[in-house]
């Protein structure tokens, strides 16, 4: 579904993402894995154009997408959910999920409200709330359910858990799975290995910019030498 091979990014000068190569199959749930400033979401923002990459490609599909504006990778079918989940404060749950409507796409079951709101109960009841109202786990519920709107093929999902109680993550780790049972396929920046484990099939650490460990999320949670050296505090 998605092949990055050989990617470099930068802020200015500094050389953050160096040579990064992963691929992610196609209904798989792939997590990045890292500390902070490890260039996890640099990763994110460079696949979907924020952030322009110095060299490399990425292919999405049969598409090469590196380097294409924003707006034109989300069409070819690459949702994004950002870590700030920047909702529309001043519109409602409804009017959100409207601005993030786009045309049903070819093999793929459409999203509508009925199924968001299947997918995400605590939305229904507040269909005509404004973004202000509610609180960081609805928000973020809201960010990713707007996402799907734009009925993606593959969805990045830039630090779900961060912040959030321990009952909205244990909903957002039942979301992904939900997601990945109807052909959605995943990429996600995390911290938290507990929650990545619950989730995710594969998992790639990110150290200091480039891939330091990769291999299924099974044999991470086995791997005492690479949690401790790029995971731990």
């Amino acid at each position: 579904m998605l092949r990055v091979h050989g990617l470099n990014s930068y802020y200015g000068r500094a050389h953050i993402l160096q040579d990064l190569s992963f691929d992610v199959a196609a209904g798989e749930v792939l997590v990045l894995l890292g500390r902070n400033g490890a260039g996890k979401s640099t990763t994110m923002k460079s696949l979907i154009g924020l952030v322009r990459p110095a060299t490399g490609t990425i292919r999405l599909a049969d598409r090469d997408i590196a380097g294409q504006e924003p707006f034109r990778i989300a069409r070819a079918g690459l949702g994004y959910v950002p870590e700030e989940r920047r909702i529309f404060a001043d519109l409602t749950v409804a009017e959100n999920l409207e601005v993030g409507r786009q045309k049903p796409r070819p093999g793929l079951l459409p999203w509508t409200e009925a199924r968001l709101f299947a997918l995400f109960p605590n939305l229904g009841p507040m269909r005509d709330r404004l973004g202000c109202r509610m609180s960081g786990g609805e928000q973020q519920m809201l960010s990713i359910a707007r996402t799907l709107m734009g009925n993606p093929g593959m969805i990045l999902l830039d630090e779900p858990s961060e912040g959030l109680s321990p009952l909205i993550v244990e909903q957002m780790a039942h979301t992904i799975v939900a997601l990945k049972q109807e052909g959605v396929t995943v990429l996600l920046a995390e911290q938290n290995l507990h929650f990545a484990a619950r989730v995710a099939d594969r998992a790639v650490v990110i150290e200091k910019g480039r891939i330091a460990w990769s291999g299924s999320i099974a044999a991470l949670q086995q791997d005492e030498t690479a949690r401790a050296q790029y995971l731990s505090v």
